[in-house]
C-alpha cells in the first residue's frame, strides 16, 4: 500500500473517531445530569438577606456626640450617640425637690396624726371627769342653797315676830341682831344662788368638752388622710424621679447588639425627634432567600442540602440547608395582590420565597456580604 493511500485512510478515520469521542462526552454529560445535576433545582432569582435593626431615639432633644461613622463594625453595648442631657437632668432634679418637700410633709402630718391620738385617748377620760365633778358641784350648790334659803326664811320669820312684840317685851339690840341675821342669810342664799347658776354653767361647759373629745375620732380621720395625701405625693414623686432618670438614660444611646453601622443620617447639632430612624445596624447573621418557581419545590423540604454561589464570589461555593419556606406565594404577599377573579385570567407560575441558611457563616474579614447581594443557590430535592 502506497504512502498517500495510507494518509487517506488516516484522514478519513479521524472525522469519524472525533465524532465517536463527542458521542461518548455527551452521553457521559448527559448520563451524569439523568443521575447527578437532576436531583438539584437552582433559580437566580435569590438574594442574600440580614437583619435590620433601625436605631431611633427614645426622646426628643439635640444631638451632643456622634460616636460612630458609616459602615463601622461595632460590638453590642457600644456608643452609638448622644443627646444633650440637660433637659433631662434639670427635670430629674425638679422630680428630687418634690419628694424632698413631700417627705417633710408626710413627716409633719405624722406628728400631728400622733399628738391627735394622744390627745384623742386622754380627752374624753378628762373630759367625762370634769363633766362628773361639774355635776357633783352643781349637786353641792343646789344643797347649800335650799340651806341659805330655810336660814333667810327662819330669819325673816324671826325678824317678823320681834316686830309683832311691844318695845319693852325686846331690846332694841335683839331687834337689830334679828335684822342683821335676816340681811346675813338673804347675801348666803344670794351667793348659793350665784354658786348654782355657776355649777350649771360649768356642766354645759363640760358638756362642750366632751362632745369635741368624742368628736376628735373625726379629726383623727382627717390626720389620717393628711398622711395618706402626703404619702401619695412622695409616691408620685418617686415615680417621676424613676421617669426622669430613665428619660437621660436614653440621652446616651448604645448599640443593641454587634453589628455594622448603615445609612447613617445623623450629625452632631441635629434635633431629633422621638422615633426617628438615625442609623441601622445589621448584625453578622446572613441568610439567603430564593424565590423558585412553584414548579420547583416538589421534594423541597426542611433540612435539604443546598449549595449557594454568590456573584460577588463566583469561585466560592457555600454549603447550606433549606430553614422554611413561605406559606403563601411573594405576590400574594405584595402591597397590591393580583385580583384573579376580575378581567381575563392568564397563568403565570408563581414564585415561593424559599429561606436558605448557611451551615457556617462566610468569613467576614474575606466575604463582604451584604443585604440584597445577588446569589444563585441550589437545592438538593431528590
Amino acid at each position: 500500500m502506497s504512502a498517500d493511500m495510507l494518509s487517506k485512510r488516516v484522514r478519513g478515520r479521524v472525522p469519524i473517531a472525533a465524532a465517536l469521542a463527542l458521542g461518548i462526552l455527551a452521553a457521559a454529560l448527559g448520563l451524569r445530569y439523568w443521575l447527578v445535576w437532576r436531583a438539584w433545582v437552582s433559580t437566580d432569582d435569590a438574594f442574600i438577606e440580614a437583619r435590620v435593626v433601625q436605631i431611633s431615639p427614645s426622646i426628643a432633644g439635640r444631638v451632643a456626640v456622634v460616636h460612630v461613622s458609616e459602615n463601622q463594625l461595632v460590638d453590642s453595648g457600644a456608643a452609638l450617640l448622644d443627646i444633650d442631657p440637660r433637659d433631662a437632668e434639670a427635670t430629674r432634679a425638679q422630680a428630687g425637690a418634690t419628694l424632698r418637700l413631700a417627705e417633710a410633709e408626710i413627716d409633719a402630718a405624722r406628728a400631728t396624726l400622733q399628738a391627735a391620738r394622744t390627745t384623742t385617748a386622754a380627752g374624753v377620760d378628762e373630759a367625762s371627769a370634769g363633766l362628773d365633778s361639774a355635776r357633783a358641784k352643781v349637786t353641792e350648790a343646789e344643797a347649800q342653797q335650799s340651806a341659805a334659803a330655810s336660814e333667810a326664811e327662819q330669819a325673816a320669820s324671826d325678824l317678823a315676830r320681834y316686830r309683832r312684840l311691844n318695845d319693852r317685851a325686846i331690846s332694841e339690840q335683839q331687834r337689830e341682831a334679828a335684822e342683821s341675821k335676816v340681811r346675813t342669810a338673804q347675801a348666803r342664799l344670794e351667793a348659793a344662788r350665784k354658786n348654782v347658776a355657776a355649777a350649771r354653767a360649768a356642766i354645759s361647759a363640760a358638756v362642750g368638752r366632751l362632745a369635741a373629745a368624742q368628736a376628735a375620732p373625726h379629726q383623727l380621720a382627717v390626720r389620717e388622710a393628711d398622711v395618706a395625701r402626703a404619702e401619695a405625693a412622695a409616691a408620685r414623686a418617686r415615680a417621676a424621679i424613676d421617669a426622669a432618670t430613665l428619660e437621660l438614660s436614653y440621652t446616651h444611646i448604645v448599640a443593641p447588639e454587634s453589628g455594622r453601622v448603615t445609612r447613617k443620617n445623623v450629625q452632631p447639632g441635629n434635633y431629633v425627634q422621638k422615633g426617628q430612624i438615625l442609623m441601622a445596624l445589621l448584625p453578622p447573621e446572613r441568610w439567603v432567600v430564593a424565590n423558585f418557581k412553584e414548579t420547583q419545590i416538589d421534594g423541597m423540604l426542611p433540612g435539604a442540602l443546598a449549595e449557594v454561589r454568590i456573584d460577588a464570589y463566583p469561585d466560592a461555593i457555600f454549603r447550606a440547608r433549606v430553614d422554611s419556606m413561605q406559606a403563601g406565594s411573594g405576590a400574594r404577599f405584595s402591597l397590591l395582590p393580583p385580583e384573579n377573579a376580575t378581567g381575563n385570567y392568564v397563568k403565570v407560575v408563581q414564585r415561593v420565597p424559599v429561606k436558605i441558611v448557611f451551615d457556617e457563616q462566610p468569613d467576614a474579614s474575606r466575604y463582604l456580604l451584604g443585604a440584597g447581594m445577588s446569589v444563585v443557590p441550589a437545592v438538593k430535592v431528590r
